[in-house]
């Protein structure tokens, strides 16, 4: 994947996560799986296992999006360094310019 492209989906990413609207859902979300999971009778293991892997999946779809951003900040970062590597070339070498 191009430098470009791991930023952009970065971007995306980061955009999803600090969305008002996805934050509540999935805060939303996690605190309906985790009542219904605490408050489960402890013969319905299958109904609990259930839970818990929707907890798990909600917590995967959110740690990738995490691992996107992460991402698309470390591209940033790469690239510019190897703009200011660049500069500081031109700078030290005359024939460079």
């Amino acid at each position: 994947m191009s430098t470009e492209q791991r930023i952009y989906d970065g971007n995306r990413a980061r955009e999803v996560l600090e969305n008002e609207a996805y934050i509540k859902a999935f805060n939303d979300l996690r605190a309906e799986i985790t009542d219904k999971w605490q408050n489960s009778p402890s013969r319905d293991s299958q109904g609990r296992e259930t839970l818990y892997l929707m907890l798990g999946l909600t917590n995967k779809i959110e740690g990738l999006l995490k691992d996107s951003m992460m991402s698309g900040k470390q591209a940033m970062l790469d690239l510019e360094h190897k703009r200011t590597l660049a500069e500081r070339a031109r700078d030290w070498i005359p024939s460079y310019k």
